[in-house]
């Protein structure tokens, strides 16, 4: 009986010593197949990426332009002559790319795009759209960024995550307000009113040395303003406001 339980003894401890050997085997080769699982999935990925570009003119000016950009940047530019020039970049994956609606409703041009839900993958559609002088704009993206540039006229700016830049706008009117992104204006001429918002990121604005009526706040606390009378009387109105950034007021070179 000694010598059977001997032997059960040893052959329990030859098996538990295998065991041990095998675990460290086992998990090297699960991570072998994760990784290359892993690359097989990205190389697809990039295999299957692709990106396009269309381009179409909208002839005549129309009373207004309207932009809805689920994910994907946007570029405005003002000085267009007689008609609305875009193009559009699209980046897709796996064949799942942005779809565009365009229309025109009461005179003004409205262009929209979407894009499905992908668990894996990239889906975007950017655009850079020509337009006139003097002809409303209202640009609105869920991800990305909004330049504007050289336009003459009246813009209402939003994005939920992005920045916001503007260059040498002037116009009657412009709000810009992002969730999530710095906002930067530089107006050539004074605006009537003029609003910068940003929920979390800095706001930036430069203006021509004027009176203003200014309602400037950083989180709560003072703006940095220079360059600039503060006048309650002023015919001009600067109202910049971020909850949690830097705010800054001044004149321009």
């Amino acid at each position: 009986m000694a010598g059977v339980a001997s032997d059960l003894v040893e052959a329990v401890e030859r098996t538990g010593g295998l065991r041990v050997r095998l675990w460290p085997l086992l998990v090297a080769v699960s991570l072998v197949l994760l990784v290359g699982a892993t690359a097989a999935v990205a190389a697809l990925w990039l295999a299957s990426g692709q990106v396009k570009t269309a381009s179409y003119v909208v002839d005549g000016s129309p009373s207004g332009v309207q932009i809805r950009v689920v994910s994907g940047d946007v570029v405005l530019l003002g000085g267009a002559q007689g008609s609305v020039a875009v193009r559009r970049t699209d980046r897709s994956t796996f064949g799942h790319g942005p779809i565009e609606w365009r229309r025109m409703v009461g005179g003004r041009l409205e262009i929209a795009s979407t894009c499905p839900r992908l668990v894996v993958g990239d889906c975007a559609a950017s655009y850079r759209v020509a337009v006139p002088d003097n002809v409303p704009v209202s640009i609105r993206t869920d991800h990305g960024t909004i330049r504007v540039e050289g336009y003459r006229g009246s813009a209402a700016l939003t994005t939920g995550t992005g920045a916001i830049l503007v260059d040498a706008f002037c116009g009657y009117t412009l709000r810009a307000t992002s969730a999530r992104g710095d906002v930067s204006v530089v107006t050539s001429c004074a605006p009537q009113q003029l609003e910068a918002h940003s929920a979390s990121g800095d706001v930036s604005v430069t203006v021509p040395v004027d009176h203003y009526r200014i309602d400037a706040s950083a989180g709560g606390g003072p703006a940095t303003v220079r360059g600039l009378t503060s006048d309650p009387n002023a015919p001009w109105e600067i109202q910049a406001l971020s909850t949690s950034g830097d705010v800054t007021v001044q004149a321009g070179a």
